[in-house]
């Protein structure tokens, strides 16, 4: 089966949630079938707030996407999500 590389813009829900912080909450519980790709990109956004952009590598099926980004948006400390780039790899 084939994988597709997306590339999210991931915004905190504040300051005090650093590119850093974003990372590792990711991270801790991220679903065995996603691997995120390491040292996302810090992208400054506006007000203090840095985001990341992050690569995540999962399987093309159907559903897989959805899942994603249920997951990242499934956290207090994340305000938005936005896919910057898709691909099959």
């Amino acid at each position: 089966m084939a994988e597709v590389l997306l590339v999210y813009e991931i915004r905190p829900e504040s300051p005090d949630v650093t590119p850093q912080n974003l990372e590792k909450l990711i991270r801790d519980n991220l679903p065995t079938k996603y691997k995120m790709q390491n040292d996302p990109e810090e992208k400054p956004l506006f007000f203090g707030l840095v985001g990341i952009v992050a690569q995540f590598i999962m399987p093309e099926e159907d559903g897989a996407q959805d899942e994603l980004e249920d997951y990242l948006n499934s956290f207090e400390e994340i305000s938005s999500i936005q896919m910057s780039f898709v691909t099959r790899l």
